[in-house]
């Protein structure tokens, strides 16, 4: 738990100032998408600020204990958050039309979420015992052991969003890693094929957000709706954008799930092409300086703790903003510190403390 004043002098506070600014943004988007100042109801913009706060605090603990302290205790993270998963889905409470949330009182936890940072914990720990092999079979077979149950329970809610985080998690960093290129982009080829294998076993809504996806003029009043609408706001916002609040597809309750997936849509309507490319903007700043953080960790661990972490930003941002824009199919990925939830605003902070954690605890001091 021990912080010197070298460890201080590390702390990047370009990242958290960056985290914040883009935290800012998401609450003021929310404010707008739930008609705050138009009378609606002020709760989801004051628990994101509230989740905000809470966030920015569990960033500060996790930057204060030594991230080798979680590689110790990556088997104890992994059975908790595994049975928290077998938990959800034994309760089998659906909400939006997935069993994956606890609810306690009028809140909800979502366990997928922490099993992000789970599995980066155990995929980094692993990587490090293989000592740089790799491209063993058997060391193959044993990342794919830690996650596949895991990946099973959580398609199974359904959450393909979230299953397809973690799968582009482990792909990125067993690539980082030095993975053949030709096991990794026969891989890729599995991958592919398996899609097709797969999709008359997906629930009926997710064929038909692929389906739409592909041509959205299918069903432009069903499946299509939320693309169609998305693509109608963010088109309207031009330049600069209509004006704060004044966005007629966000404002007039066109745009579906406003303040969560589709809060992107909300943000290009309302301040434009301008704002949206400040938003993006920042991502790549933070994306950008989290794999600065990977070239200075001291060791393996470290090294593939941020690696993870940050395509876990890179796919979340570019799977939210791309489905908006009609570049990717929908599949219910929130956008990091932006979209309104608790779950996801707490792991995206403990992340962001992780990254800070490994910089801070780097041998060398770069001037």
């Amino acid at each position: 738990m021990a912080i010197n004043k070298k460890m201080i002098k590390n702390f990047d506070f370009s990242i958290l100032f960056n985290v914040l600014c883009i935290c800012a943004i998401g609450i003021a988007t929310i404010a707008s998408a739930t008609g705050v100042f138009a009378g609606g109801s002020k709760r989801n913009f004051i628990m994101q600020i509230v989740w905000t706060i809470i966030g920015v605090i569990l960033l500060l603990i996790t930057v204060f204990i030594d991230y080798s302290t979680f590689k110790a205790y990556y088997k104890v993270l992994y059975i908790i958050n595994l049975g928290m998963l077998v938990a959800v889905s034994a309760l089998n409470k659906v909400t939006n039309g997935a069993s994956s949330w606890f609810g306690i009182g009028s809140f909800g936890v979502q366990p997928s979420e922490f099993m992000k940072i789970t599995l980066i914990i155990v995929v980094a720990k692993k990587i490090e015992e293989f000592d740089g092999d790799i491209n063993n079979i058997k060391n193959i077979g044993i990342l794919l052991l830690y996650s596949i149950p895991p990946l099973i329970l959580i398609y199974k809610e359904p959450d393909l969003g979230t299953t397809l985080i973690i799968i582009f998690i482990i792909v990125g960093m067993v690539f980082m890693a030095g993975l053949d290129l030709r096991v990794f982009f026969g891989g890729i080829g599995v991958a592919i094929a398996s899609i097709f294998a797969i999709f008359p076993f997906l629930e009926t809504h997710q064929q038909d957000r692929i389906k739409v996806f592909l041509d959205p003029s299918l069903d432009p009043l069903g499946a299509a709706y939320h693309i169609n609408q998305s693509m109608i706001a963010i088109g309207s916002g031009q330049l600069w954008g209509m004006g704060y609040g004044k966005g007629l597809q966000s404002e007039g309750k066109f745009l579906p799930e406003p303040h969560t997936d589709f809060i992107f849509s909300v943000l290009g309507e309302e301040f434009g092409f301008i704002g949206a490319l400040i938003l993006v903007l920042l991502y790549i700043s933070f994306i950008l300086k989290c794999f600065k953080v990977t070239k200075i960790a001291k060791d393996k661990f470290g090294e593939m703790l941020v690696t993870g972490i940050t395509a876990m930003f890179l796919f979340q941002a570019f799977e939210n903003i791309g489905m908006t824009i009609g570049l990717m199919p929908i599949t219910g990925i929130t956008l990091p510190f932006v979209s309104y939830g608790g779950s996801s605003m707490l792991t995206s902070m403990v992340a962001t403390g992780l990254v800070l954690n490994v910089g801070m605890r780097r041998h060398k001091i770069n001037f």
